[in-house]
């Protein structure tokens, strides 16, 4: 009974180290989880930011002015017209970022269900309608559905 017995100890060594690299491998997946659910965090927080400055510069200066003529059917100036495009590509930019972010699985599905009712409501003014039918071209062909969607959807 004094001989050792290499062969135990060896298959107890390949033992401790499977449970060794099966723990590492649990670990991995919670930091790989716990990373995810940071990155979806962050992309909420910009996302949020993005359409708080957004909105903010909006209601300011010449462009709050412009919305408004806009809103209630008047003409624009052609210095307008150009001013308000701007706006609205810049609107329909960043509701294409939300929308990607959406896909991706980045936003919480709550925020994106209110973001989506305040961009049907837009979708309505007829000057957004038209500014959407000329520039549409130049946007993912899911988003371009998903904003006709929205258009065609019963109110």
């Amino acid at each position: 009974m004094n001989e050792i017995n290499w062969d135990a100890i060896g298959a107890i060594g390949d033992f401790a180290g499977s449970i060794g690299v099966f723990v590492s491998l649990i670990y991995v997946a919670l930091q790989m989880r716990h990373s995810a659910a940071e990155t979806r965090d962050a992309s909420i927080h910009s996302v949020m930011e993005l359409a708080i400055q957004f909105r903010a510069e909006s209601y300011s200066g010449d462009l709050a002015e412009i919305r408004f003529k806009a809103a209630m059917g008047e003409s624009l100036t052609p210095l307008e017209s150009l001013k308000f495009e701007g706006y609205l590509s810049a609107l329909f930019e960043l509701n294409e970022l939300v929308f990607v972010q959406y896909q991706k699985k980045n936003l919480d599905p709550e925020y994106f269900n209110a973001w989506e009712r305040r961009t049907g409501a837009a979708m309505a003014v007829p000057r957004i309608q038209q500014f959407w039918a000329k520039t549409k071209g130049g946007y993912r062909t899911s988003f371009v559905e998903y904003i006709d969607g929205l258009m065609n959807a019963p109110a």
